[in-house]
């Protein structure tokens, strides 16, 4: 009885030995499998896109101001505070990153330092009955541009928190002011090399940077005696018809975008953008403008 006893004790014994190592085993296991999966997050994070690999769709509401000076037209300085509008679209892959925009900005304009000048001019008929008319110096400013960029990822960066990518946007901008005085008209299809940059601070907060140069532009400007006569044409016909392929010699328009985000969570985000645009047309005759934009910014990932 007694043997019997002792041999069914040490039985149980070896039973509770084999479950505890059992358990223990299993807490290993359990704890290695965790290691593994947090080595493996680490890795993604530290390896992580420097922007977010979704679509992203937007809207932009600011203010700017515009001020130029057209010898063309006027030896006024004209200013304008427009208010601004900006559609966006982000598309971006490990390597790649796509870009379209719409932008619209509407306002008064007027010129800088002689805000309530009126314009005289006298006017005859074929019978020589003259008209004396006057009409302010300002008016109204539309301007819109539309535009489409590319740039590829460059893979050294992608180790630093200081990224960059290089690449193209093609864009097409039409300034037109609008009054008796319409110094300051003009279109342009434009090709720039284009470089962004980016920090991202955390998961919440980044800043960015892009700049361009046009290298090439199809400039489309007012003649010299203003008129867009032409036979069998439209007025706008007549204006496009003046059209021609210029340089940075002729048209030269860099441009600095800096930016702030603010991602709320996965699908929501914020921000601020500045733009400062800047030009020197040399055809027909020199114009100079200096265009500013701050826009707040809401966008939608997906």
């Amino acid at each position: 009885m007694d043997l019997w006893t002792t041999s069914a004790s040490n039985f149980l014994n070896r039973i509770r030995s084999l479950q505890l190592k059992s358990e223990k085993m299993k807490l290993i296991l359990t704890l290695v499998a965790f290691l593994i999966t947090g080595l493996a997050l680490a890795q993604d994070y530290e390896n992580r896109p420097w922007m977010s690999l979704e679509n992203r769709i937007g809207l932009a509401f600011g203010i700017g101001s515009v001020t130029y000076l057209d010898k063309n037209s006027s030896p006024l300085i004209y200013q304008s505070r427009p208010k601004n509008v900006r559609l966006f679209y982000n598309l971006e892959s490990n390597t790649f990153l796509f870009s379209f925009d719409l932008d619209v900005k509407l306002g008064n304009n007027f010129p800088k330092y002689h805000k309530d000048r009126t314009l005289y001019f006298q006017e005859e008929d074929y019978k020589g009955n003259q008209e004396d008319k006057k009409f302010p110096a300002g008016g109204s400013l539309m301007a819109g541009r539309i535009s489409v960029g590319a740039y590829y990822k460059i893979a050294s960066t992608q180790e630093s928190t200081f990224k960059v990518a290089v690449g193209g946007r093609i864009m097409n901008e039409l300034f037109y002011p609008q009054g008796w005085n319409t110094g300051g008209m003009f279109n342009s299809l434009s090709l720039s090399p284009e470089a962004v940059t980016q920090h991202r601070i955390n998961e919440h907060h980044q800043v960015t940077a892009a700049l361009r140069i046009p290298l090439i532009a199809l400039l489309s400007r007012l003649p010299y005696d203003n008129t867009v006569s032409a036979p069998v044409k439209k007025q706008v016909e007549g204006f496009f018809h003046h059209s021609g392929w210029t340089g940075p010699s002729k048209f030269l328009a860099p441009a600095l975008a800096l930016g702030y985000n603010y991602q709320i969570n996965t699908r929501w985000g914020a921000g601020l953008n500045y733009e400062l645009n800047w030009y020197n047309i040399q055809t027909p005759q020199p114009m100079k403008a200096q265009s500013q934009s701050l826009l707040a910014n809401f966008h939608h990932q997906f």
